[in-house]
């Protein structure tokens, strides 16, 4: 399916943000949602206004949550631009209105007057919000990745001028229920002979201990976890009520959001995971979702039989594998100086199943990290003990499985922008270069160390044969490498 044809298309991206200066973001606080109000900041500076909705927890304000967003490497390149930290604050940070909610209550926890003032001048709905665990309860789920984005789309249904609401979800949806291959397009649900049902008994009808009972019984036997079955049933949902809403909705779909591979800063990352090292990784540098997320938008139409949907993945491209991925690893964190408060020199890249990571958490860190949670005021440090502990059979669906997911219409969308929003992803990936980008990202964004660039990194025999490295590149190569960011 190509792009639909009207007004704006991505070929007239710039028009489109032009005239729909005024955006609605939500997960401004995730890497996603950081990398695009940097990119709508940097790339169009007509933007007048940027609502962010944030969450405040205890202990903090939403002084605090926005600083915490602009403070982010990912606004380095931007800042650089003006001449001192006040310029930034008045013609960048000042077109922020933040506004106190939460995806998970009603309303978003928004005020009446917040909800009108959004309605009156917003244009452009992004929602990069929702919960990304995997081992939520379903209860958790469904507040956070089906009623949320259902909430959303209720005030974006209100705007006076409502330009495009555009989902921002995983390319993993469908996949579990679907095979190994993916179209860009709607897939049903095991259930969808009557999800209006489905949604309100959820919603409604049911106890805690009842909706405890549903996910156990019926809804893990068919979708490997809450985390899939919730965003099915928030798409199916859309889907099923688009023609009735006649909402200009987009839906778009990433595959595993990696590390930036050109802008704003090579290496930017915010997040790390592992997998099935004979697997093909599908991961995708964040700077290429957030330009398609962005083009996705002009090709909203409510007079559409159904939403456009892109998916955003490299494996039908040039994909790598986790076994590569893990030498390059390996390489890179072998060469790098190792800073005293490093807990271990001996660095290796090692896949095994999850109960035999469980074994050798415990067998390696039991001692040090049971030091560490036995103060009573660390709740937040043995949360995520917790979690690591128990990550890999909560991300086995998505790491270990080989899903195909196909890009046509991303790449015609990609095809048609302009400079300032193409990604090149047809081009592929230089793995070499961006693995090298990526472990810096980790040491600089991640750990806040500094990277020694004149390190010399060895790698092994196999990784330089397998991606041709010390070959020596044709000039149209070095030239695509050399081109300048955007």
């Amino acid at each position: 399916m190509s792009p639909p044809h009207h007004k704006y298309r991505p070929a007239k991206a710039i028009e489109f943000y032009n005239k729909n200066t005024v955006i609605f973001l939500t997960g401004a606080t995730g890497s996603v949602g950081k990398s695009i109000l940097e990119k709508l900041f940097r790339s169009f500076p007509q933007i007048t206004k940027i609502y962010l909705l944030i969450r405040v927890s205890e202990g903090n304000t939403m002084k605090d949550r926005i600083e915490e967003v602009v403070d982010s490497g990912v606004f380095d390149i931007l800042k650089a631009q003006f001449s001192s930290a006040q310029e930034f604050q008045e013609k960048i940070v000042s077109k922020i209105v933040p506004l106190k909610g939460n995806i998970s209550v009603c309303h978003l926890e928004l005020t009446d007057k917040d909800i009108a003032m959004v309605r009156e001048d917003t244009t452009v709905f992004l929602d990069c919000a929702g919960s990304v665990r995997l081992d939520d309860s379903l209860n958790t789920a469904l507040e956070a990745n089906t009623k949320g984005p259902l909430q959303i789309i209720e005030i974006a249904k209100g705007c006076r001028n409502l330009a495009a609401a555009v989902h921002i979800s995983s390319c993993s949806v469908n996949a579990p229920i679907v095979g190994p291959h993916n179209e860009e397009t709607n897939y049903p649900m095991v259930f969808d002979n009557d999800l209006e049902s489905i949604f309100e008994m959820l919603s409604t009808k049911m106890s805690d201990e009842e909706i405890r009972d549903y996910e156990k019984s019926v809804v893990l036997k068919s979708y490997p976890s809450t985390y899939i079955f919730a965003k099915c049933l928030v798409e199916a949902l859309i889907i099923k009520r688009y023609k009735d809403m006649a909402l200009p909705i987009v839906i778009v779909h990433s595959s595993i959001v990696s590390a930036a591979c050109q802008v704003p800063v090579p290496g930017w990352v915010e997040g790390h995971v592992g997998a099935n090292r004979t697997a093909e990784s599908d991961l995708i540098p964040v700077d290429i979702v957030t330009k398609t997320t962005l083009l996705s938008a002009t090709t909203a139409d409510g007079t559409l039989a159904g939403p456009p949907i892109y998916h955003i993945g490299i494996k039908c491209i040039n994909p790598t594998n986790w076994r590569t991925f893990g030498m390059y690893v390996t390489a890179c964190w072998r060469a790098v100086k190792r800073p005293c408060r490093r807990v271990s020199s001996d660095i290796r890249f090692e896949l095994c199943p999850g109960a035999e990571f469980k074994r050798r958490f415990d067998v390696h860190f039991g001692d040090q990290l049971q030091t560490l949670v036995q103060h009573e005021g660390d709740r937040k440090l043995k949360a995520r003990i917790s979690w690591v502990k128990t990550l890999p059979i909560a991300l086995k669906s998505i790491f270990t499985f080989q899903w195909h997911y196909d890009v046509n219409n991303t790449l015609a969308l990609d095809d048609a922008a302009p400079v300032e929003l193409k990604s090149h992803l047809r081009r592929g990936i230089d793995w070499h270069k961006y693995m090298e980008d990526y472990n810096a990202g980790v040491q600089t964004f991640i750990l806040g160390e500094k990277v020694d660039r004149s390190i010399v990194i060895e790698y092994p025999a196999a990784l330089r044969s397998e991606l041709g490295i010390g070959r020596e590149e044709d000039p149209e190569s070095t030239a695509k490498k050399n081109a300048p960011r955007l």
